[in-house]
């Protein structure tokens, strides 16, 4: 028990911020170098080789027990069926707090769409199934609700839910993908406690992502005689198009965010779930040391945001 014990307290705060700014550092530079190399290829270097393995390398250095940290544990059918309709239900959500993103940044200049593979044909959508959808299913969820969610444990269950959220918004560096990824990180979240395993939020994360690249053939379809150009500066008229189109997907987020609250609800917890609502918190909030790595990786997104909307 005592060795348990002892194991269990080298997965820190401070050694998981650590890591995070590590490997953030290392996907805007070779994570970078490789997607503009080949942006599938690309993407399958940085899922499995600057997200997934540094992760499971540093668990093994910390001796941490993969199945314990990474609660690979079974789900249920029940599960495995609601887990998919809570997410496609959420996905209007999540759209709705890009687009109030998008619409602050319109008053202020040109906005850029995000670099995303957007697949045109059957090949491409494929592809994207399995790098896009599949491959960050796995690896991210790996290391934020796996690693950094474990690791920020001691301010609670709830702290690790929203820091991890947080961090995970942040690991995009696009500041028009920040609100959306910071829900569907705290929806993830909480699916995996009540669940108690990672597959959960895998099957979420690929949910969500194959619903993305879907959306986004099916409007490819439709548009292939396009004349738009890619960047357009957008005026008023535009950002008050964006505003009816957020008043819209607000008026669906609100019926659908109230029938996936039902459904968390419903759907059954782990026998190894614990509420996470009242704990014993271990400590309160972060030390100014343990915060020094999320100030510079706060800084470098700031910095990238700014460049990016000013070139």
């Amino acid at each position: 028990m005592n060795n348990e014990l002892n194991v269990e307290s080298k997965l820190n705060i401070l050694g998981t911020n650590l890591f995070y700014l590590l490997i953030g550092i290392i996907l805007l530079t070779i994570g970078s170098l490789v997607q503009r190399w080949d942006i599938y290829k690309g993407l399958i270097i940085t899922e499995y080789i600057i997200i997934l393995l540094p992760a499971l390398i540093y668990l093994k250095i910390k001796r941490q027990s993969l199945r314990k940290v990474l609660r690979l544990n079974k789900l249920s059918l029940k599960q495995i069926l609601l887990i998919p309709i809570i997410v496609i239900l959420s996905y209007p959500i999540g759209a709705f707090l890009n687009l109030i993103v998008m619409i602050f940044l319109s008053f202020f200049g040109e906005v850029k769409p995000p670099p995303i593979p957007i697949p045109n044909n059957e090949i491409e959508l494929l592809k994207g199934f399995f790098v896009v959808a599949l491959s960050a299913g796995i690896c991210e969820e790996v290391m934020f609700r796996g690693l950094i969610m474990k690791g920020y444990e001691k301010l609670g269950k709830w702290k690790a839910i929203i820091f991890s959220a947080v961090l995970f918004g942040l690991f995009h560096f696009n500041i028009q993908n920040l609100l959306g990824p910071i829900f569907l990180g705290l929806l993830f979240g909480f699916i995996v406690y009540k669940t108690d395993s990672l597959y959960a939020s895998m099957l979420a994360h690929f949910t969500n992502n194959a619903l993305a690249l879907f959306l986004g053939f099916i409007v490819n379809k439709f548009n292939t005689g396009n004349t738009t150009p890619s960047n357009v500066t957008l005026d008023i008229s535009y950002t008050k198009t964006l505003i009816y189109g957020a008043i819209f997907l607000g008026a669906i987020s609100l019926v659908a965010g109230t029938i996936v609250v039902m459904l968390l609800k419903k759907m059954p917890s782990s026998d190894n779930y614990i509420s996470i609502y009242n704990e014993d918190y271990k400590k309160s909030m972060l030390t100014f040391v343990e915060s020094i790595p999320l100030i510079v990786i706060l800084i470098i997104y700031i910095i990238i945001n700014v460049l990016n909307f000013s070139v």
